[in-house]
């Protein structure tokens, strides 16, 4: 079993960030600070194919997670994808739990003798996915269900804004619910709620390297007597 995977199932919190720059040197740099997994986006992010083949071989050379967002469930595409060396996918987009079924059984194809070793992320982002979280929890095979926050309080008619105090309910009842079923929730999470996501049993903590940047350019200027811009 991988130390990622052991240290979800400790109970622990796993900090996964997003380079938000596809570069196998920014990869490289991650492994060595205090971060558990490096999350390729290929949905919402540049990268291609290529790159993630780098970005993975940059995080197995310090034994950095790798995982990769795809663009889409289908079949074609994990196999792709997870060709490329990486830990494990992360499946966004999904409505139902028989998708999410097919999810696994294509890594399953995929690696017929070692899917143990892989990690399987699906988000729950939809109104349809959170209204059948139950059915999702019943899956096997499944490491990690991963709240989107902004797209699902969008689907639930709160136009993107998950920091509502009806869309925090959410969040609670839907990590509530992961927990309860002794399976792993995670979400995004930034520097002002990080600590109150593990506290309400969030594991899977995923966050941004530009906020990183943001943060410390900011108070960087601080102290450099100036305003930031």
């Amino acid at each position: 079993m991988s130390r990622f995977k052991a240290k979800l199932l400790g109970g622990y919190p796993a900090v996964v960030v997003n380079p938000d720059h596809p570069h196998p040197g920014l990869v490289e740099y991650l492994g060595g600070l205090p971060v558990d997994a490096v999350f390729i986006d290929c949905e919402q992010g540049s990268a291609d194919v290529e790159t993630v083949e780098n970005m993975a071989r940059a995080a197995r050379l310090k034994q950095l997670t790798s995982l990769v967002r795809l663009f889409s469930g289908d079949d074609w595409v994990i196999e792709r994808y997870m060709g490329r060396g990486v830990d494990g996918i992360v499946v966004p987009r999904l409505e139902t739990p028989e998708q999410a079924d097919r999810v696994v059984q294509a890594v399953r194809y995929c690696y017929p003798k070692n899917h143990q070793q892989k990690i399987i992320v699906v988000q729950i982002e939809t109104r349809s996915a959170f209204e059948a979280l139950d059915s999702f929890l019943k899956i096997d095979g499944i490491d990690v269900f991963f709240i989107g926050p902004v797209d699902l309080s969008k689907s639930l008619g709160h136009g993107g804004d998950f920091r509502t105090a009806e869309m925090q309910a959410v969040l609670d009842e839907a990590i509530g619910a992961i927990r309860k079923a002794g399976r792993v929730a995670g979400t995004l999470v930034g520097f002002d709620d990080a600590r109150s996501y593990v506290e309400r049993g969030a594991q899977f903590l995923y966050c941004h390297a530009n906020d990183f940047l943001g943060e410390g350019a900011r108070k960087f200027a601080q102290l450099a007597g100036r305003e930031a811009g």
